[in-house]
């Protein structure tokens, strides 16, 4: 199963089992560190932004992607 088929099963399902799919996707992603190259994409992103609302964004995510979500971090 490829992950557009993933994604077509999970539009199918009902409402409460979309929400419970939703906050897995957000645990994992909280929880996911990235690699190396996923860093630099963000940090290129970021520095050629001129948008202060995706900047907040990007660092947001450089910081979760580079310490996790680890408290305290």
């Amino acid at each position: 199963m490829n992950a557009r088929e993933i994604i077509q099963e999970i539009e199918t399902l009902p409402r409460e089992e979309q929400v419970e799919v939703i906050r897995f996707v957000y645990r994992l992603d909280a929880e996911r560190q990235l690699s190396g190259g996923e860093l630099t994409s963000l940090a290129e992103r970021l520095a050629g932004t001129t948008d202060p609302a995706e900047g907040l964004v990007l660092r947001d995510a450089i910081v979760r992607g580079f310490y996790g979500a680890k408290p305290n971090a």
